[in-house]
Parts: structure tokens; C-alpha cells; sequence
């Protein structure tokens, strides 16, 4: 029924327009993995989806619209960085490519980190941006090795040091101190510990200090502007602090996948956390924290954004498409005019009104359009238990739908 229904709205388009393009109509949205926020006026806001050969969506107007920027990446990417004072250069890893574009992204160069080496997270020097860090991992012939890359020609060629000998794992994060960049830091889970690595001499070396229990995969780092000395790390079981520059850990949150942790630009007090299926919320410089998920849609929030100068204002992005707050994340509407990258298997057509149609978006919604797809409506969730792998109209009673669930 479904592939029948398919292959007549692939005819009807033939035959209405012969050999002209396709033309995506949507519905908006669509897995965002990574971004960026450069400096500048206005500030451009850098998003990833998880689509290989994808190019990089941009917006310049504060999320109202999303253009693709000219060049794409080979890969999408873990992680994006921005050049801290040029507008025009952004950085970003795929696997084992690091990636540099220094024209807004109509082009990029690769650069590998070396053989067997992969990247997870960047680390751009404030004060001096052609010293960058990675977090990643590389096999040393026995096993895969906690690692960080580091390049003093922004991204060009890298050097790794080996930081643990005896694990097989890897590190996921990675931060420098804004004031003395001589301290890096770089997270990971290592022999069944959650561990920091901690450098003070620009990465020539690394002392291992260790969570007091198993919060596993470190995914992030923030270290306050105020006192340096506190520093926040985003784990796969909760959000921990540390009052001595990471030498001991404090658990402060429960919230799980805690991939990005930023703070409003004008309150430090005020800090985000991209934790997985939702965005959690601290107005005490970090001590608690509460899920702040009104309006937000989708699951899997991997990014959070911040931009400086507009104060209240917060970005992140979900399977959904992005999302913005301008009440310090207190309420969310999606910001998605030029994001069209959902994944749509499934799309059914009614056989009594051709221009209804109903279409399956991925970790989304079933969407729905009156107006062959001219404009969408976002259905009720109809179950929670998987993604819509069929939807079928009733022979018998053109108002009867049938959907066959993936997990149940």
C-alpha cells in the first residue's frame, strides 16, 4: 500500500512538470548535531545536521531564517568552533578530519589529525587562535588511547600526546582557561573511572584526576569567568563541579548526556546545559539545576548556544530543528524558516482529497498538510513507543487512519 502510494505522488509530479527539479516543501526541521555562534555584528549562527555532505546551515537574523552556506563538509561534524575575533573562520571535527573554512564557509579545507586518530571536541586558544586543542582517541597498534591533539598553526598539522597508556578508551572534551591558556583540560571515562585530565604548561604534559564515582563519558567542560577555579564538567550521569580547578569533583545535577554547557553572556548565575532530551537550567551559578523544556520539541538537544550582546537569548537544537528563548530559557518556539533536512520515510496521500497528504518525521511528529504541502500542521503524538513505519487510509471510511509503529 505504502510503496503504491509513493510511486503515484513521484507520477502526478512527472506528469505536472515533466523534467523540472524537485523542490523540497518541507515540513521544517530536522536533526541539528552541532553549532557555532562567530563574532561580530550582526553574529552568525552556525548549525550541523547529521547529514553527511551536508553544507552547514547560517542564519544572520536571529534565527528567523537559515540559509546553506556555499561549501559543504565531507562528513557532519561532532563539533563546531569559532574563531574568537575573525567572523569568517570556523572550525569543525569529523572523525579523524579537522576542518577550517576562513570565508563563512563557502569553502573548507581538511586537515587529518594522523593515522588512526579521531577527534571529538575543539578547544580554540581565546588569545591566541592559532593554538587549538582536540579531545579524541588514537590506536597505538595494541589498543585505542585517551588522547589530545594539539596544532600552533590553526588546524594546519597536530601533534598528539598520549594521555593515559594503560586504558583503552577515549576523551570526549576538551577547554582551555580564558586566562591563563596555559591550563587545558580534556574528560573522558578510563579502566571503569571518570576521569579529568589537567595541563598547565600548554599540554606538554597531563595529570590524571578522578570523579568520586562512575559518571562515566565527560561530554563537556565550562570554567566560570569569575573564578577560574570553578569549573563545570557535563557527564553522561550529571553536571559536576570542582571549587580547585578540577583536582576533586562535586555532583550538582542528575540530568543525563550533558553534551554543551554555556551561561548567559550578561549572568554567569545563568547557565544552560544540552541534556540529551531537554535543556537544564541554573540561576545559582550552577549549584541546581531544573529542566527548562517549555515549547521544545524533538529529543536528542546536543548543542546549546549563546549569543554576546543579546542578553536573554539562547539557541539549541534537537531532532526537531532549533529552537530559541529570549527569556533566558525559561519558554522555547522553534526557529526552523529554511531548515528542511528531517528524514521522511514515510508519506501517504489520501485517496479521496489528493492534497491531503500525511508524512512521518523522524524522532519528530506525523506532520500533515491540506494544501500539498504548502504549509504543515504538527499532529498529536499518536504512541511513544517508536518512529511510524506506515500509515494507511480505511477503504471503507475515508476519516479511519492506520499506522503501523516501528517498536510496538
Amino acid at each position: 500500500m505504502r510503496k503504491t502510494m509513493v510511486v503515484m505522488v513521484v507520477a502526478v509530479a512527472m506528469f505536472a512538470v515533466g523534467h523540472a527539479d524537485w523542490v523540497s516543501v518541507g515540513p521544517a526541521g530536522g536533526q541539528i548535531y552541532s553549532g557555532t555562534v562567530t563574532p561580530g555584528s550582526p553574529a552568525v549562527i552556525y548549525a550541523a545536521s547529521t547529514n553527511s555532505s551536508a553544507p552547514l546551515l547560517t542564519s544572520s537574523d536571529g534565527g528567523a531564517n537559515w540559509i546553506p552556506t556555499a561549501g559543504a563538509l565531507g562528513s557532519y561534524p561532532s563539533v563546531l568552533a569559532s574563531h574568537p575575533t575573525d567572523p569568517n573562520t570556523v572550525f569543525g571535527v569529523a572523525g579523524s578530519v579537522f576542518y577550517r573554512s576562513t570565508n563563512a564557509g563557502a569553502n573548507w579545507s581538511s586537515f587529518s589529525f594522523g593515522s588512526n586518530t579521531n577527534g571529538n571536541d575543539i578547544a580554540v586558544n581565546p588569545l591566541n587562535p592559532q593554538v587549538i586543542y582536540s579531545a579524541g582517541y588514537k590506536y597505538d597498534g595494541t589498543a585505542w588511547r585517551p588522547s589530545c591533539m594539539k596544532s600552533t598553526n590553526a588546524g594546519q598539522n597536530w601533534t598528539v600526546s598520549q594521555l593515559d597508556t594503560a586504558a583503552s578508551t577515549t576523551t570526549y572534551s576538551c577547554a582551555i582557561d580564558p586566562v591563563d591558556t596555559n591550563v587545558v583540560y580534556a574528560g573522558g571515562y578510563v579502566d571503569t573511572f571518570t576521569v579529568c585530565y589537567k595541563s598547565v604548561d600548554c599540554g606538554a604534559t597531563w595529570t590524571k584526576y578522578y570523579f568520586p564515582t562512575r559518571y562515566y563519558y565527560i561530554y563537556s567542560f565550562y570554567i566560570s569567568p569569575t573564578d577560574r577555579n570553578i569549573v563545570f564538567a557535563g557527564a553522561l550521569n550529571g553536571i559536576c563541579r570542582s571549587t580547585d580547578a578540577g583536582q576533586t569533583w562535586t555532583r550538582q545535577a542528575t540530568c543525563s548526556y550533558n553534551y554543551r554547557i554555556v551561561a548567559a553572556p550578561d549572568n554567569p548565575n545563568v547557565m544552560y546545559s544540552a541534556a540529551y532530551s531537554s535543556v537544564y537550567r541554573s540561576t545559582d551559578a550552577g549549584l541546581t539545576w531544573t529542566n527548562s523544556n517549555s515549547g521544545l520539541q524533538g529529543t536528542n538537544v546536543r548543542t546549546v548556544l549563546t549569543v554576546p550582546g543579546e542578553n536573554g537569548v539562547v539557541y539549541c537544537g534537537s531532532t526537531a530543528g532549533m529552537f530559541k528563548s529570549t527569556d533566558y530559557g525559561l519558554t522555547w518556539a522553534p526557529v526552523n524558516n529554511g531548515i528542511i533536512i528531517g528524514r521522511i520515510p514515510v508519506v501517504a496521500v489520501s485517496p479521496e482529497e489528493p492534497g491531503v497528504v500525511f508524512a512521518e518525521f523522524i524522532d519528530n511528529a506525523i506532520f500533515k498538510t491540506l494544501d500539498e504541502g504548502n504549509t504543515w500542521q504538527r499532529q498529536p503524538t499518536v504512541l511513544s513507543c517508536g518512529n511510524v513505519c506506515g500509515i494507511a487510509f480505511d477503504a471503507n471510511n475515508p476519516l479511519m487512519r492506520w499506522m503501523f509503529e516501528g517498536s510496538g
